[in-house]
């Protein structure tokens, strides 16, 4: 991994003129999960799991993520610092990547293991964009309720 972000997530949502943004930094572990329960035989889908290095929240995609290079910003965004390292977003990813089947008491009947292609570990640049009331993420889509709170909180 670098120090330094390599690039931006992709943008479902971009940034319009008027618009505020939070650039967090962000892990992007490409892996395969293994699944195979009692009853069931082998099964093997890739996914992308990302994990925010400021706070730790996730977001698992089955395609591929290509990072973007460079984007045009409206406005200057305020850069969250890192607080969780490599070595723990990996845990995390991990965790997260693991079905729910194959947690607790079920996994005497259903079992996981997730195997991360390191030579496509990225470090990138994860846009979240402040329109009005809407804290929007900008790699999903999704949006909340909650800006006007994390405008009061970032300053």
């Amino acid at each position: 991994m670098r120090d330094a972000p390599e690039g931006f997530l992709p943008l479902k949502v971009t940034p319009a003129e008027g618009d505020r943004l939070i650039l967090s930094p962000a892990y992007v572990f490409p892996a395969n999960i293994m699944e195979r329960g009692l009853f069931a035989g082998v099964r093997l889908s890739s996914k992308t799991i990302i994990v925010d290095a400021s706070n730790g929240r996730t977001a698992i995609t089955d395609a591929c993520v290509t990072l973007c290079a460079d984007i045009d910003l409206p406005c200057v965004p305020k850069e969250l610092p890192v607080k969780i390292s490599a070595h723990g977003a990996q845990s995390i990813a991990e965790m997260m990547a693991t079905p729910e089947e194959a947690r607790g008491w079920r996994r005497s009947f259903n079992s996981a293991k997730v195997l991360f292609r390191t030579d496509e570990f990225r470090f990138a640049w994860h846009a979240y964009i402040i329109r009005g009331p809407l804290l929007i993420d900008a790699f999903t889509g999704g949006s909340s309720e909650a800006a006007d709170l994390i405008d009061i909180l970032l300053g």
